[in-house]
């Protein structure tokens, strides 16, 4: 097992990777919880061998173990789910020494993380990511937030976790298109950070298609390492860093917007939302002409989408989309583009004209 610091205002926490991890949940916990505390697992469907195996470790350890399961999909991320999460809490009767175990994905992880931060005006949760995604990204920084019908995660926190807990192990059973859904991140952080995971993913990315625990491993280790030092040096998304975490998000967001979130998961959007920021860069002569060709390459190489031709999708939807993006500043949109691989930097004032062009390339109409 490998650990990864994380520096938080709220208190620093770990990160831990490895092989065989959810059997040792109590004993990781045992740190973190009260003795005898109740813990809530909240999850969703199709995690049962999981659960049994997390909640066994929790009552060795001297634990009261309770199960929450939330709705699939992204709709558990909504007020309804954080009521009736909270109710259950309170039913319960858990007080501030207990806490939430969240298993799953990022759904899991935001919907229960919010949940951990209002409920008693804060109470600490635990995430055990079983999603590829969940392990690179979301798992990691204290983002947790909740959906509203006019745009997703406008309704959240900054709450970090007290502990991560990532067993790369359950990763076997990950259906194929969420594992491949999941490299669009992945492919994120070495064109951001490092040139050198691009190139290895350039070279043996198909590894992971083939569920190669050894190469899903690294790439756990080298993306999660990233998120831990840029959200450490700025966990509330206030000096620049964190925004380097969207690259190619603004797009997808508009594009997952339009699409009124069905058709496409998540990684898919950012996978077409890198293309649409990679070519963006480079017509605006701020990278060279052949990273988003590059770009494409690998992404079309861990088959991920890269174009949105057969979504017969509207350029004025999408950038209508856009503009909900909670990200944007002044009421202006701002994009992280490329400079090379492996950096980027935070652009705004970019041109409709362009945005539109980017738009038509990509397959809108």
């Amino acid at each position: 097992m490998k650990t990864i610091q994380v520096k938080s205002s709220k208190g620093h926490y770990k990160l831990c990777i490895g092989r065989g991890l959810l059997p040792r949940t109590g004993a990781l916990v045992s740190g973190i919880f009260a003795p005898g505390a109740k813990v809530m697992v909240v999850s969703q469907k199709n995690l049962a061998p999981y659960l049994e195996t997390i909640a066994a470790s929790l009552s060795k350890k001297g634990f009261e173990v309770h199960f929450h399961r939330l709705p699939d999909g992204e709709v558990a991320k909504s007020g309804a789910e954080l009521f009736r999460l909270s109710y259950a809490l309170l039913a319960r009767g858990f007080e501030r020494r207990d806490g939430i175990v969240a298993v799953g994905g990022g759904v899991v992880s935001d919907l229960a993380g919010f949940a951990a931060s209002v409920y008693l005006r804060g109470i600490r949760y635990v995430n055990v990511a079983t999603t590829l995604l969940a392990q690179v990204d979301s798992a990691i920084g204290g983002k947790t937030a909740i959906d509203l019908k006019e745009g997703k995660n406008l309704l959240g926190s900054f709450w970090p976790p007290a502990l991560v807990i990532s067993d790369v192990s359950v990763l076997r059973s990950l259906p194929a298109r969420e594992l491949r859904a999941s490299l669009g991140e992945v492919v994120k952080y070495g064109v951001i950070r490092d040139a050198v995971l691009f190139h290895w993913l350039e070279r043996h990315g198909k590894k992971i298609l083939r569920k190669d625990l050894g190469a899903i491993e690294k790439v756990v280790l080298a993306c999660a390492r990233i998120k831990a030092e840029i959200v450490s040096r700025d966990e509330f998304e206030t000096k620049g860093a964190r925004a380097f975490l969207n690259y190619g998000h603004t797009f997808a967001h508009g594009i997952e917007g339009a699409l009124g979130y069905k058709g496409l998961v998540h990684g898919e959007a950012v996978a077409i939302g890198m293309m649409m920021a990679g070519q963006l860069g480079a017509d605006l002569g701020l990278c060279p002409e052949e990273l988003p060709w590059r770009q494409m390459r690998l992404l079309v190489s861990l088959q991920l989408p890269v174009s949105l031709k057969k979504f017969n999708l509207k350029t004025v939807a999408i950038l209508k989309a856009m503009m909900k993006d909670k990200k944007k500043h002044q009421g202006t949109l701002r994009f992280v583009l490329p400079r090379r691989i492996g950096k980027v930097a935070v652009e705004k004032d970019i041109p409709l004209a362009a945005l539109r062009k980017i738009l038509h390339l990509a397959g809108a109409k």
